[in-house]
């Protein structure tokens, strides 16, 4: 019998490979699909202040969402961490630039003045190693976005969370912890998938 700890370190190491193991065609054409299956979301079309995702070796790309965005004048903001707990985000405009953190993934430079707290946005789209049809979500395991988001614990959106991730990275059932804070949806290559946890 697995402890919860360990089954989650499985469900990690199984999404990992299966994510790792899809071709270069595959990830193409799963991030092309992408804007049109979160167009049928309401809290998606209507969104003003979103924040994204820079992805990071195989995580499903956000750049045809991001130009979307873009094209229709909503805000684009990236997680930006700040010290060893805390995470905010950052604007992200065309042209500014991105800076690697200690972690190798991709952060605007901008000024601490400019960062905000993730209840100031409308929708989070959020990577994910394995997410289940009820919301539940496994990340790489350091918490950065538990923590920005620990007050969705206690409210209903907005923002509105939204797990992005490949269908194969589905699992049956994640063990969650008490600080773990559930999607409201998760977006893959094929689908929209409502979360509902009971």
């Amino acid at each position: 019998m697995h402890t919860p700890d360990e089954l989650r370190h499985q469900l990690r190491q199984r999404a990992r490979a299966a994510r790792k193991a899809l071709d270069d065609e595959v990830r193409a054409a799963a991030a092309a699909a992408l804007p049109a299956i979160l167009a049928t979301l309401p809290a998606f079309a209507g969104a003003q202040r979103v924040g994204v995702y820079a992805a990071v070796a195989s995580e499903l790309s956000l750049e045809a969402v991001v130009a979307t965005l873009r094209e229709r004048g909503a805000s684009v903001y990236l997680p930006h961490i700040e010290n060893a707990a805390h995470m905010r985000f950052a604007p992200w405009h065309t042209g500014r630039r991105l800076l690697a953190n200690r972690f190798g993934i991709p952060e605007p430079m901008v000024e601490a003045g400019e960062l905000v707290g993730a209840d100031d946005l409308d929708l989070v789209l959020l990577p994910l190693l394995a997410f289940d049809r009820q919301g539940g979500r496994l990340g790489s395991g350091a918490g950065f976005y538990d923590r920005a988001l620990t007050f969705r614990l206690g409210r209903a959106a907005p923002p509105w969370l939204v797990g992005i991730g490949y269908a194969c990275q589905q699992v049956e059932g994640i063990p969650l912890a008490d600080w773990d804070v559930p999607l409201d949806a998760v977006a893959t290559e094929n689908e929209l998938i409502p979360c509902r946890r009971s």
